[in-house]
């Protein structure tokens, strides 16, 4: 399964989307701001890249977790993180026909290292 992963800037430039300024770390401020790419922007981003919802949707759920990472080495677990995440799974099983659950772990392995 394909990720949208590189050219993230590029990406929410193509698409005119305004980043935020809400952590003064830059990396986390990045990886949040990706999120809110796909999370605001989903339509945008399918119509731009031609890519379908599977790709979309596994894509945000990738830099959520990376999200979620990123805020916790920085700031400490968080809970209301953790339930958005458990969130987005919801809407993977609502709005994907079969959800990738292999692939889905790997993204989850990947935040573990």
């Amino acid at each position: 399964m394909k990720l949208l992963l590189d050219n993230m800037d590029e990406l929410s430039a193509k698409i005119g989307y305004c980043a935020k300024r809400e952590y003064e770390n830059q990396i986390l401020n990045s990886i949040y701001n990706y999120c809110l790419l796909f999370f605001c922007k989903e339509t945008e981003v399918i119509i731009l890249t031609r890519e379908p919802l599977e790709v979309i949707l596994y894509s945000k759920y990738y830099w959520f977790t990376q999200y979620m990472k990123k805020h916790n080495e920085i700031n400490g677990y968080d809970a209301g993180i953790e339930q958005q995440k458990l969130k987005l799974i919801e809407e993977l099983e609502q709005r994907l026909e079969n959800v990738d659950w292999d692939l889905l772990q790997k993204i989850d392995d990947m935040m573990e290292k």
